[in-house]
This record gives structure tokens, C-alpha cells and sequence, in this order.
């Protein structure tokens, strides 16, 4: 796809957010919606969206590029785990806004916004190679995400971080993919059905979520240059280091797929964890806010970029 239709197609996604924002301030949504939103995308839609993508007969060439874009997300989620860790113990920062800190950097909305975007570009194959990308980073941001925020706690539940939704769903859909057949047609109509709502809502989710936030609040965090470099890290930093893939003779989609998905703002999910173990959740989503709304640039920035580069290579 062409640019200038990629950025329609986004403009018109980001309008569901600003919805959801206006409903929010408007009251309409009342508060506690976001909740509500967060509890039916991260234990319904996503989860049926993750199994559903993965639904597809075994083949060589989907086991490649399982493998490829499953070693870039494992490269790129590594390379920021650490450099965020480092980058954190430099900064003098509040100790309940460390963690949110690292988590910004970390965790993109790639189940959400990710997939959308893919969809606008390539369709169901899109759909395809961003849960591929996803199935590291749907492992790392169940475990370690969950590790980030309640590592300090009395009691570390494990069970949570083992044992939840998206895990499941994850290994669930990996082994589905080594199967030779797929689901049953109904169930499988039933997983979509589930899933494609996840789309709309999560940028809802996110409108809703920027909506709840007091603005003297968010003003305030804004001053932050440590947000801002957060965000810079999240949306250029990071994602970058994945286009020297493109000289590797992959299929450009998979490299297009990959810098993208590792692109994406800041995942709500990390206000939410926040506010689950008591850290900084004002803080962690003027990161959020912060981080989604430069990615109105970031993104379209980004795969001009590939654009530019693949026509080089």
C-alpha cells in the first residue's frame, strides 16, 4: 500500500480513539468503563483474536516465517529490555514511576493497534504475521510485564503470571499452527466473531483511557523529559534496529510487519498493571498518551522509511 491511503486508513482508526475520548469526557462512558473495556479485551476479544490468527493449516513456509519474525520480536524486545533497564537506573525518578517507566519503553500495544494496522496494510496475512511477531512478545508481556510491577510485592503471584489469558491463548494458537488441519468451521466463525471486535474497542479503550485523565494531571507528567525520551525510544529507537533486516532477502511484508508492530505506542495494559500493584498510574498513562499520540507521526514516518530503503536495497 501506498502512503498516502496507509495514512487515510490510520486517520480513520485514531478517529474511533478520539471517540472513545470525547464519550468519556462526556460522561456518556461513566467511569469505570475503562475497566470494563480492559477486562473484555485483555480475557475475550484478544485472546480469541490471537487463537483465530493462528488457526491456519502447517506449512514449511509459515513455519519460516513464524521463525523470522519470532527471532526479530525476541532481537527487539532483548535489546529494549535491557537498554530500558540500563537507561531507568540512570534516571533520578520517583521509585513508583520506575517501573512504568520501563514498561513504556518496553511494551507496545501491538495486540491491539499492532494488528490493526497490519490489517489496513495487508489483510488477513497481515493479521497472520502480526500475531506471529506478537507470539514472543504475548509471552514476555504476560510474564515479565506482570514480573516488572508485582516483583516487589509481599507475594509474587505466579499463577498470574504463568496462567493467564494471554498465555493460554498464545500456546494454544502455536500449537494449532503445527496441526495439519484447522478448527471446526463453526467454532472457528465463533473466534472471529469474538475477535474482530477487538479492533474498534481497543482504540476505544485507548480514547476512554486518555478521556479519564485530569488534564492538570497529565500537564504536569507531560513536563517529564524522561516521558519524552520514553517515547522516542518506544516509537523510533527500538523499531529501527529491526530495518537492517530488510538486506536479509526476506519478504518485505515480514520487514514492514515487524518494524510496525515493534512501533507501536505504549500499551495501556501498563497503566493498568500500574494501578494493579500500586505504582504511579497517572504517570504510566501520560506515558501512554504521550507515546499514542506522537504515533500519529511515528508510524506513517516509519514505513515511509521501509519505503524508501526497500527501493535502495
Amino acid at each position: 500500500m501506498k502512503l498516502a491511503p496507509f495514512m487515510q486508513e490510520l486517520t480513520l482508526l485514531y478517529s474511533i480513539a478520539l471517540i472513545g475520548y470525547i464519550l468519556r469526557k462526556k460522561e456518556i462512558l461513566p467511569h469505570g468503563s475503562e475497566r470494563t473495556l480492559s477486562v473484555l479485551l485483555l480475557n475475550v476479544t484478544l485472546p480469541a483474536l490471537i487463537v483465530f490468527g493462528m488457526d491456519v493449516p502447517f506449512s514449511i513456509e509459515n513455519l519460516k516465517q513464524f521463525g523470522w519474525l519470532s527471532l526479530m520480536s525476541a532481537f527487539v524486545l532483548l535489546l529494549s529490555s535491557l537498554f530500558s533497564w540500563w537507561r531507568v537506573k540512570q534516571w533520578q525518578i520517583k521509585d513508583t514511576q520506575k517501573n512504568a517507566l520501563e514498561g513504556i519503553m518496553i511494551f507496545g500495544n501491538q495486540g491491539f493497534l499492532g494488528i490493526a494496522v497490519c490489517f489496513i496494510l495487508f489483510g488477513k496475512t497481515g493479521v497472520l504475521f502480526a500475531t506471529f511477531f506478537n507470539f514472543v512478545y504475548l509471552l514476555w508481556i504476560w510474564t515479565y510485564g506482570i514480573y516488572l510491577f508485582a516483583r516487589h510485592s509481599k507475594v509474587l503471584p505466579w499463577r498470574s503470571v504463568f496462567l493467564n489469558p494471554g498465555v493460554i491463548s498464545t500456546l494454544i494458537g502455536f500449537i494449532l499452527l503445527l496441526l495439519p488441519g484447522t478448527l471446526p468451521h463453526a467454532l472457528s466463525n465463533t473466534l472471529e466473531m469474538l475477535g474482530k471486535p477487538t479492533v474498534p474497542l481497543s482504540m476505544l479503550l485507548i480514547g476512554v483511557l486518555l478521556g479519564a485523565l485530569p488534564l492538570q494531571h497529565v500537564m504536569s507528567f507531560l513536563k517529564s523529559s524522561h516521558l519524552w525520551l520514553a517515547s522516542f525510544y518506544k516509537l523510533l529507537l527500538f523499531p529501527m534496529l529491526l530495518i537492517p533486516y530488510i538486506f536479509f532477502s526476506l519478504p518485505l511484508e515480514l520487514v514492514v510487519v515487524a518494524v510496525l508492530t515493534a512501533g507501536m505506542p505504549s500499551a495501556p495494559t501498563i497503566s493498568m498493571y500500574a494501578e494493579r500493584y500500586g505504582e504511579d498510574a497517572s504517570f504510566a498513562a501520560a506515558g501512554v498518551m504521550l507515546s499514542t499520540v506522537l504515533s500519529c507521526i511515528t508510524i506513517p514516518l516509519l514505513y515511509a522509511l521501509i519505503l524508501i530503503i526497500s527501493s535502495l536495497a
